[in-house]
């Protein structure tokens, strides 16, 4: 087997130290090295693959419980409280603590506007015995949920369960959640990360009034027609836009208000500059 050697990270004022294999693999800060040495010529060079080692997938195993649908509830509704007072986002803190399997939520002290919040970690009072921040939930007001860039910087070194709950101005809220574990985002649903109720056993005199029909015959949608004067347009295509940006839209709604909240993002951005001397 080649040989693979780690290359520590030499003192200031010296290079770092490599070793005499004609060939062999260099583990580096920056990722992987293949050295080859030869009558020729001498190089490194990088590379994604060790010959002679496993192939290896990321993964991950949780070993904290869902959700309680009662906590979460709980939570949501804190949320919509908010945005009726301020028209705006806000963000609780998620506690675990995986040996009695149990969570709890700590809401920082904490000042919003719009899609801002801003709180301060530091000044968080320590946490139950055995209990360890490992997530959070933030909501994004009127707008739909997703994981906006200012959410990646957020959570990219935040270990943990991490939920958005969008449209709080509506009855039927939306909802986007991913774990971020060892600096890499696991996608999810909310159907794995909260805990769902049982459903009620079904009326059996409901039952009796249902009877299997043989030989039915599904009906035939009828063929969508599209007027001959209307073109169609790039915002029709929401499959095309879903690819570029990574997101799911459902109709032209969704896809307008994630491009106003980019929007927002973008003109957040843009004062900074007129900040800076």
């Amino acid at each position: 087997m080649i040989p693979l050697h780690p290359i520590p990270k030499p003192p200031p004022d010296q290079r770092a130290a490599f070793p005499a294999d004609n060939l062999c693999f260099l583990a580096g800060a920056n990722g992987l090295f293949k050295q080859v040495r030869n009558d020729f010529y001498s190089a490194r060079i990088k590379t994604n693959e060790v010959a002679g080692l496993a192939e290896l997938k990321e993964d991950a195993t949780l070993n904290v419980p869902a959700l309680p649908l009662e906590l979460f509830q709980r939570v949501e509704s804190f949320f919509v409280a908010i945005f009726e007072t301020f028209k705006s986002e806000a963000v609780v803190l998620l506690l675990c603590n995986p040996a009695i399997r149990e969570w709890r939520v700590v809401v920082p002290r904490q000042s919003v506007r719009g899609l801002r919040v801003s709180y301060d970690l530091g000044t968080l009072p320590p946490s139950p015995a055995d209990f360890e921040l490992f997530g959070t939930i933030h909501s994004h007001a009127d707008i739909s949920a997703f994981h906006s860039g200012t959410d990646d910087r957020d959570e990219i070194h935040f270990d943990g369960l991490h939920i958005t709950v969008g449209n709080l101005d509506k009855p039927s809220r939306s909802y986007a959640c991913r774990w971020m574990l060892a600096g890499r985002a696991f996608t999810t649903s909310m159907v794995d990360v909260v805990k769902s109720e049982p459903l009620p056993p079904a009326d059996t005199e409901w039952l009796t009034r249902v009877t299997y029909a043989s030989g039915f015959k599904e009906p035939v949608s009828a063929p969508q027609v599209v007027a001959e004067d209307r073109k169609p347009s790039l915002l029709d295509d929401l499959g095309a836009w879903s690819d570029f940006y990574g997101q799911e839209f459902e109709n032209r709604e969704d896809l307008k208000e994630y491009l106003l909240h980019m929007r927002d993002e973008i003109n957040e951005h843009l004062s900074e500059f007129n900040t800076v001397p």
